[in-house]
């Protein structure tokens, strides 16, 4: 035999071996149903392993100490919030005691150079999940460009990769009634035009690879 048509044999055995042993495999896996990430099971399990890392964690005698200092340090006022410029305002996430969630709040470019800055909150996720009775997550804003009068924003449900997405006015500073919305998924999205976005998303059977 050539070695050419050697390698060819051997290549064409392993290809047929893994395509014979693949799901057979996955089928195989002893934990698969903790991809079930929302079953009693799976959320037994990491709650059983979290209460038993917790429990080791606070029996350190230095815990309390610094738990609270992470705590002031967490929810002090004194922390420089890191805004994102869009036109003539700074735009920032904020999280602390009073608010667990965060909010998502503006300032124009001359107050934030005064020691207390006056925040206008566009978004506070706290109030909106209450409202809503979802466990809404931050995952970020994608305002248009130049005129910065519309933004997609990002929530998830309790911090999942997969988030729905809406439509927000910065103008009126509320969701867009009947506006862009996209249902939960691992989504990618822009802005075209005021009117249009583009959008890659789940969109049923065979929409993925």
């Amino acid at each position: 035999m050539r070695a050419s048509a050697s390698c060819s044999f051997i290549m064409l055995f392993v290809m047929t071996a893994l395509s014979a042993s693949g799901p057979a495999a996955a089928q195989e896996d002893p934990f698969l149903w903790l991809e079930e990430i929302e079953s009693e099971r799976a959320l037994a399990f990491a709650r059983g392993h979290n209460e038993r890392t917790l429990a080791r964690l606070t029996a350190h005698p230095l815990f309390e100490s610094i738990h609270a200092r992470n705590l002031e340090i967490l929810n002090s006022d004194e922390r420089i919030p890191t805004p994102s410029q869009r036109g003539q305002h700074l735009y920032n996430f904020w999280r602390d005691a009073e608010h667990v969630r965060g909010i998502w709040r503006r300032t124009s470019i001359e107050s934030f150079r005064d020691r207390s800055p006056e925040w206008e909150t566009l978004i506070d996720l706290d109030a909106l999940a209450e409202l809503e009775g979802e466990n809404w997550v931050w995952g970020g804003a994608s305002c248009r460009y130049p005129d910065y009068d519309r933004c997609l924003i990002e929530l998830s449900r309790g911090g999942a990769d997969a988030a729905v997405v809406r439509e927000f006015d910065l103008e009126t500073a509320t969701f867009v009634d009947g506006g862009f919305e996209l249902p939960e998924a691992k989504s990618n999205y822009g802005w075209r035009d005021r009117d249009s976005i583009f959008v890659g998303t789940d969109f049923g059977a065979g929409s993925q690879t």
